[in-house]
């Protein structure tokens, strides 16, 4: 286990730069999506799988479009899902700022805290990000219910940025439990991603 980071010298405008270089130039892209998902309430699992298509247009527009099918009991899951967002939307949603990091990570990371920049259920989110490459590496989501969210993120080079490649999502919420792993598949980048693709996101 490699010691916390020191993150007394560094500025949040220092991390969200190093964060937003891996995207400059980035103005949208579309990638379809894989989903394998475990979902329990109460004594009921059900395990889902589920495909669709996730869009980003700059600054801070995301959506996720999920093919028909959705089992009743993972629609609650999905929409929490969807309603997270990406790495290149945190920093448009959330203020941030670099906090001492609360526990130890396998790669040396600052930490941002983050609130929402209009009213939420979420208190806060605390976000890891690599201290070498700037990619997202961890986000947790505690919301005011009590609910919690972890998701770990792993990044690839796709042409001049760094895109999610898989995230894996374990979330807690009263009533329901649930855990997936997310693949993405091959990135169209700089596309006219249509306005009606991010209407009732």
């Amino acid at each position: 286990m490699i010691p916390i980071f020191a993150i007394a010298a560094f500025t949040i405008a220092d991390v969200l730069s190093g964060m937003e270089k891996q995207a400059t130039g980035l103005k949208a892209y579309a990638v379809p999506v894989t989903i394998e998902a475990s979902v329990r309430k109460g004594f009921l699992s059900i395990p889902v799988a589920l495909s669709g298509e996730r869009y980003f247009a700059a600054p801070d527009k995301e959506a996720l479009k999920l093919d028909n099918g959705v089992p009743a009991i993972a629609k609650a899951f999905s929409n929490v899902y969807a309603s997270l967002g990406t790495p290149l939307t945190w920093p448009e949603t959330y203020d941030l700022q670099v906090v001492t990091p609360d526990h130890s990570t396998a790669r040396p990371a600052y930490e941002l805290r983050g609130t929402y920049k209009r009213a939420s259920n979420v208190d806060h989110i605390l976000l890891d990000v690599d201290v070498a490459t700037y990619d997202p590496v961890e986000v947790r989501w505690f919301y005011r219910n009590g609910a919690t969210i972890v998701m770990t993120v792993q990044e690839e080079s796709v042409g001049n940025f760094r895109l999610p490649k898989a995230e894996n999502v374990d979330v807690n919420f009263p009533g329901y439990s649930g855990h997936a792993t997310i693949e993405y598949g091959a990135y169209a980048v700089n596309i006219a991603v249509p306005p009606s693709v991010f209407i009732n996101q």
